[in-house]
């Protein structure tokens, strides 16, 4: 599959947790592969091949990361079938001969019986080895490479499958989360004359009923105000869930830009509930904190 086709249908949002299997053959050879993924804050791939494959491992890296950006990545390549195809027997004929020289004196000098077999010669070392061909192996990168695309497919089959579920817990808190920042806006246009009430109470407590200086008063009140004021916040607040959306529409990767709105989330919230300065907002506040702390765990599981 080409890589542009890749990508296009790559974008999706793709947990990265999950598992693929492939399997591919001919008349005398069999090729599985499985992947295993997990979470990660990079991409970390390990890969597992058969003796003979060692060298197919750099190709069959970037194939991985064709299709996987982040995460951690288990591969494993089983080869099932004959070997005589890439496989050579050469006989050291010129060790065996000195080896046959040297079994013969020791023979000769100990007054030993008997003679040597084909079968005793095998014994020893290098005399008969077995030799990989390389030509004939490298014809079965294609068969292993299609396993591995059939096994990286199914990956992403079940990884969009629970991402698309993640996502669509986590739009439903962000949901909430604008819903309440709504919910917030008016009562902050109600801070004043709350303020301008308990101030007056409490001077009228102190005081025992002496007359207010109105100005003073008002002076007060409008610094109180000023405190409280978290209409930038709000602001700030709804663009950010705005833009949480808009990245999930791009599909994955998509995890350390979350990560990053995430912050920014966390932050503006911090600033709401110093400066509330009603029970109203700062309970609202603290729902969306929740909201966010749960959308956090949903996010660390994205690509």
């Amino acid at each position: 599959m080409p890589a542009d086709e890749i990508v296009r249908k790559n974008r999706v949002i793709k947990s990265m947790t999950g598992f693929g299997r492939g399997r591919e053959g001919n008349f005398n050879v069999e090729v599985i592969s499985e992947v295993r993924a997990l979470n990660h804050r990079f991409l970390d791939v390990s890969i597992r091949l058969p003796r003979i494959y060692t060298g197919f491992e750099p190709h069959l890296r970037k194939i991985v990361a064709e299709y996987i950006s982040r995460g951690k990545v288990d591969v494993s390549v089983q080869r099932y079938g004959t070997s005589g195809a890439v496989m050579d027997v050469t006989v050291d004929y010129d060790l065996a001969e000195r080896y046959h020289r040297c079994l013969q004196e020791l023979k000769s000098a100990l007054g030993l019986a008997g003679d040597l077999t084909v079968a005793e010669m095998l014994t020893l070392k290098e005399i008969v080895s077995p030799q990989e061909r390389e030509d004939q192996i490298e014809k079965e990168l294609e068969l292993a490479e299609r396993s591995l695309r059939e096994a990286l497919d199914g990956l992403n089959d079940m990884r969009k499958t629970e991402g698309e579920a993640m996502w669509n817990d986590i739009r439903s808190r962000l949901s909430a989360i604008k819903e309440l920042a709504e919910r917030v806006a008016p009562l902050v246009d109600q801070v004043p004359a709350q303020a301008r009430a308990r101030l007056e109470r409490r001077i009228q407590e102190l005081t025992g009923g002496m007359e207010l200086n109105e100005d003073r008063l008002m002076q007060e009140v409008a610094l109180i105000a000023e405190r409280a004021d978290v209409t930038e916040e709000l602001t700030r607040l709804q663009s950010h869930v705005d833009q949480f959306l808009a990245f999930g529409s791009e599909g994955s990767p998509l995890g350390r830009k979350l990560e990053f709105l995430l912050q920014e989330l966390h932050r503006e919230l911090n600033t709401l509930g110093s400066k509330s300065a009603s029970t109203d907002i700062a309970s609202h506040v603290v729902i969306m904190k929740a909201e966010v702390e749960k959308i956090r765990e949903q996010t660390q599981n994205l690509e």
